[in-house]
């Protein structure tokens, strides 16, 4: 349990302390510049993403070189095998179900087409920029699975309950990500229901991959491809989409089903979702869950 608490409460510091510094570092140079307050605002909101990818890769490294006081090797993070048979599997399926929210939005007139790539400046430089979100992205959904799900689940799963485990792992990643963005009620329910969804799967098939797979092609292609915001950050992706407002005031309770502004970690519908997956796992394994024997080892 203490070597869990641990490598969580370090995780977070970590990534705290270098957003704060990273950020804190170009607020500073850019007012030392002249340039004004919007500008300095929009560019730290548009890279929290890629400071916190950086951060996660940066502790991923630390944790690496920490012999003997942190054992982790390579092949326990990333292997051939890991990314063929679960990885991109994963991926995929995020993909597609990303790509039909998307198409449900758009056929029932929720999102509307802006553009196809709109950049007035320097396409390469955009391309270059949009290439490494989507690595931000992957690194950040990857390193949290594996620290979470691959190394924290691990170091409770012979000395806590199952439900525990699984609850104490949601916990964690939900508090992880609201010390790094900011974020409403609706995100963090969501992130709720997603950590529970993620560590749910990995106690039971003991894997962190195949949930790092599915949230990652989730982000990479709402965000990325279709420029949808997450976690409270908005960037222009391959083809821009935009929330109508208007349905704001027209009708109202479309807000909730698609996460209306802030994207679709705020919608009921995928919070839907991740509920229905959670209620699935859990009487598959209902046996393995709840059994007194589990409670009595654990």
């Amino acid at each position: 349990m203490r070597r869990a608490l641990i490598l969580a409460l370090s995780y977070l510091g970590w990534n705290s302390a270098f957003r704060l510094i990273i950020l804190s570092l170009v607020v500073y140079f850019m007012a030392r510049s002249g340039s004004p307050f919007p500008e300095i605002s929009e560019t730290t909101n548009k890279n929290q993403i890629l400071v916190v990818g950086i951060g996660c890769l940066g502790f991923l490294f630390l944790l690496t070189q920490m012999n003997p006081i942190a054992t982790v090797s390579r092949t326990e993070i990333i292997t051939g095998n890991l990314v063929e048979t679960q990885l991109y599997p994963a991926f995929l399926r995020g993909a597609v179900v990303a790509c039909l929210f998307v198409f449900v939005g758009l056929v029932c007139g929720y999102y509307r087409y802006v553009g196809f790539f709109v950049q007035s400046d320097s396409p390469a430089l955009a391309a270059f920029g949009l290439l490494f979100r989507a690595i931000s992205i992957l690194l950040m959904v990857y390193i949290d699975e594996f620290v979470f799900r691959g190394r924290f689940m691990t170091h409770l799963r012979d000395h806590a309950h199952p439900i525990r485990t699984v609850l104490l792992g949601a916990l964690f990643y939900a508090l992880s990500k609201q010390m790094l963005f900011h974020l409403g009620f609706a995100h963090l329910l969501t992130l709720g229901l997603l950590g529970t969804a993620l560590s749910l799967r990995a106690y039971l098939h003991r894997g962190f991959a195949e949930g790092a797979g599915l949230l990652a092609g989730f982000l990479i292609i709402a965000h990325c491809a279709f420029s949808l915001p997450i976690f409270g950050n908005e960037a222009q992706g391959i083809i821009l989409l935009r929330y109508d407002i208007q349905l704001d005031i027209d009708a109202p309770t479309i807000r909730f089903l698609t996460g209306g502004l802030g994207g679709p970690l705020s919608s009921v519908a995928f919070q839907a979702i991740l509920l229905f997956d959670i209620l699935l796992n859990a009487f598959r394994a209902k046996k393995s869950l709840w059994s007194p024997r589990s409670a009595a080892v654990r």
